[in-house]
C-alpha cells in the first residue's frame, strides 16, 4: 500500500473530548432523570450529534421535537467545559506525517465550527482539510465521510488510511475502501474488530506508521 493521506477523526483520536461529551449528555438528560450508559454512548460517537441525540431520546421515550432544543442545551454545557487537550504523544505522529510530505485531513462527527476553530488555535499547518457532518449527506458509517476526506486531498481512497477510536469510523473508514489503525483511546479491543491494526497509544501509532509509509 502506497500511504499519500492518513485521515484522522478528531474526538477521542485527536483531542481527549470525549468524557466531556459525555458530561454534556449527560447534564441535558438529568431533566428527564435519564441516564446515560457512558459504554452506549462511546459505541455510536462519531456519527454527528443530531443522530447521536435522537438515539437516546428515542431510547427515553422523549417527544422528538424537543431534539433542537436538546442539542443547543448540549452544544452550551459542552462549550462550558470545553478543554482542548490531545493525546499524549499525538504530536509526535503528525511531525513524522509532515516530515513525510504525508497529507493530513480530519474526518468528523463534531461541528465544523468546533473543530475549525480548535485546529487553528493549536494545531495550525496540520491539516488541509476539515469534513464534518455540514459537508456530507450521511455521517458516520457511511462510507461518504471518508471518501469526501480522501477527495479534499486529491487522493484515491486507496492511497489513504484512517485513524479511528470508534466502531461507526471503522465501519466508515472500511466502507470507503481504506485500510484503519484503532486506537485504544475510549473502547478496549474487543469493540474495534473491524479495523485492520489494534493500537493501545499513539507510541504504537508511530511505530506502525513508521513500518507502513
Amino acid at each position: 500500500m502506497s500511504i499519500k493521506g492518513v485521515l484522522f477523526d478528531f474526538d477521542g483520536v485527536i483531542t481527549k473530548s470525549m468524557e466531556l461529551h459525555y458530561l454534556a449528555w449527560q447534564r441535558v438528560f438529568d431533566q428527564f432523570d435519564k441516564k446515560i450508559d457512558k459504554l452506549e454512548f462511546y459505541k455510536i460517537e462519531g456519527s454527528g450529534i443530531h443522530n447521536v441525540g435522537r438515539s437516546f431520546i428515542e431510547k427515553f421515550h422523549i417527544d422528538t421535537n424537543l431534539l433542537p432544543g436538546l442539542i443547543e442545551k448540549k452544544r452550551k454545557y459542552y462549550n462550558e467545559i470545553d478543554k482542548f487537550q490531545v493525546y499524549s504523544n499525538l504530536i509526535p505522529v503528525l511531525d513524522f506525517l509532515k516530515l513525510k510530505n504525508i497529507l493530513m485531513a480530519i474526518v468528523t462527527g463534531g461541528s465544523f465550527k468546533r473543530v475549525q476553530n480548535s485546529v487553528k488555535n493549536h494545531l495550525d499547518g496540520y491539516f488541509t482539510s476539515i469534513i464534518s457532518p455540514e459537508r456530507v449527506k450521511q455521517t458516520k458509517p457511511s462510507p461518504e465521510p471518508y471518501l469526501k476526506g480522501a477527495e479534499s486531498l486529491n487522493l484515491s481512497p486507496d492511497q489513504c488510511l484512517v485513524i479511528e477510536n470508534a466502531p461507526l469510523g471503522i465501519r466508515s473508514g472500511k466502507a470507503a475502501g481504506m485500510e484503519v489503525i484503532a486506537v485504544q483511546t475510549t473502547l478496549p479491543k474487543k469493540y474495534l474488530q473491524q479495523a485492520d491494526y489494534i493500537v493501545d497509544n499513539f507510541i504504537q501509532v508511530k511505530i506502525l506508521l513508521e513500518e507502513l509509509i
